[in-house]
């Protein structure tokens, strides 16, 4: 299965969560091991006047780019599930558009270690590192 088969058998299973994040697939490289996303935040994600998006939606952004990048890179065989996930906030992010690139930084038989950074109009607005557990599924894809 070629990336651009995977990445549209991504966007058909993804999850309502995925949907409520205004998500969408930008990219998958699986010799380099890293996944771009895309995300609209809208204003109800905003806790202030200044509108400035919750951190729990930016954690989300980026937590689900290292995931979907660990599905298609492993051929839909494994379910990923974080064990701990670390996040940075450098700038504000604000409605409009986000961008999550992730990758992989080291993948064993059953724990992967995953990074990824979320820009806003070419600035990082967070970064993040993530241990994942990688359960084995019979269902798929997803």
């Amino acid at each position: 299965m070629n990336e651009q088969e995977k990445l549209r058998l991504l966007d058909a299973n993804r999850p309502p969560s995925l949907d409520s994040m205004n998500f969408r697939s930008v990219k998958l490289d699986s010799s380099k091991e890293i996944a771009i996303l895309e995300f609209e935040a809208v204003p109800e994600f905003c806790h202030s006047e200044a509108q400035i998006v919750q951190g729990g939606f930016v954690t989300g952004m980026m937590d689900a780019s290292m995931a979907l990048l660990l599905i298609g890179l492993l051929d839909f065989k494994f379910n990923p599930v974080s064990l701990d996930i670390n996040v940075s906030f450098l700038e504000p992010a604000h409605p409009g558009m986000l961008y999550a690139e992730s990758k992989v930084l080291r993948l064993g038989k059953s724990i992967a270690y995953m990074s990824s950074t979320l820009t806003q109009e070419g600035t990082i607005v967070a970064s993040a590192t993530s241990t994942v557990k990688l359960i084995p599924i019979t269902k798929k894809p997803l």
